[in-house]
């Protein structure tokens, strides 16, 4: 039985990553449709409000695949406003990720492992679009495992070549990437309001991710609808200090948002990690689109610039919205 619910690490701890958990993974026993298996690799160019958003996301139980690539300069109004999307829904599974060592999609998107848990290259070539990628991802610290063992996060070098619409940017920059298996994540309506995932990393001396609603003690525009308390809204985050790797014990969050669109402008973070040290940053969305990844939610994605400690760093923002709060809040007045 799974000790989580796919977005939190309710068993506490880390687990432990081992090279064989990069590729395909197989001797899950549920059968439900909507049990997963996930890839996604993104990196960004801060200078130029550039970010890259690689994905690959399998049901298994259906032999089905969908992924591919999307690449957004500033803010996108729309989905297809995107300088570059390319995500395609329906693939048979064997074909397009093997065991997932050369996952590659009909986009020409390509994700070869070089070594596993440590280095990737990332390709894609689209001549009509005039947009090509070559960035090899590097981990800089060991991934962050969950105490299932069924999924984890990793801080990535990123460095290679983009060709956006025609212009060449060098590619060197950090990002947090993810991979998960073996849980649900099932398609229900949810009467919540906006879930957040968050990445920043300010070097290799620092890296954070925190998953968590609002705090409703910080007055987001939902309070009152949602039966969502400060415990509650916490579900999963961590730091890496240098090499060391600490869990989060307790995170408020507000998003800012825009209106009617619902989409994260700003975020304010204040975490305690599980040796007591306390940190408080801000963030400014730079970059930003949305992608219905199911039919049934609507995923915010953009870079994020984090100050902290007088510090700047970037990383990625990812919100989950379903439809009750976007009827709610997501209308002309």
């Amino acid at each position: 039985m799974s000790e989580t619910d796919w977005n939190a690490n309710l068993g506490g701890g880390f687990g432990l990553a081992e090279p064989r958990h990069e590729f395909f993974q197989t001797g899950w026993t549920n059968q439900a449709d909507s049990v997963s298996q996930t890839w996604y690799w993104g990196f960004n160019v801060p200078e130029a409000k550039i970010n890259a958003f690689a994905y690959c996301w399998t049901h298994p139980n259906l032999d089905v695949v969908t992924g591919g690539l999307m690449i957004y300069q500033g803010m996108k109004l729309q989905t297809l406003a995107c300088e570059l999307f390319d995500i395609r829904a329906f693939n048979k599974l064997g074909t397009i990720v093997g065991d997932g060592s050369d996952i590659r999609f009909p986009n020409s998107m390509r994700v070869e492992v070089i070594e596993p848990i440590s280095k990737m290259r990332l390709t894609f070539d689209d001549p009509a679009r005039e947009t090509s990628v070559d960035v090899t991802f590097e981990g800089t610290a060991a991934p962050l495992m969950r105490s299932n063992n069924q999924h984890f996060e990793q801080v990535m070098r990123g460095r290679g070549k983009l060709v956006l619409r025609g212009t060449a940017y060098n590619v060197d920059c950090y990002n947090v990437r993810d991979r998960s298996w073996g849980e649900p994540r099932p398609e229900d309506a949810a009467p919540l309001p906006p879930y957040t995932w968050v990445t920043g990393v300010f070097g290799e001396d620092f890296a954070f991710n925190l998953g968590a609603h609002d705090d409703p003690a910080r007055g987001p525009e939902w309070v009152g609808h949602y039966d969502i308390t400060a415990e509650t809204a916490f579900r999963d985050g961590w730091v890496q200090v240098g090499k060391e790797q600490r869990r989060l014990k307790r995170a408020s969050k507000i998003t800012r948002r825009e209106f009617p669109m619902c989409r994260p402008i700003s975020h304010e973070i204040t975490m305690e990690d599980t040796e007591g040290d306390i940190y408080t940053l801000t963030g400014t969305v730079i970059a930003q689109s949305n992608w219905s990844g199911w039919p049934n939610a609507n995923v915010h994605l953009g870079l994020v610039e984090w100050h902290w400690n007088g510090r700047t760093g970037h990383g990625e923002t990812q919100e989950v919205q379903w439809n009750d709060y976007i009827w709610r809040y997501g209308q002309e007045k």
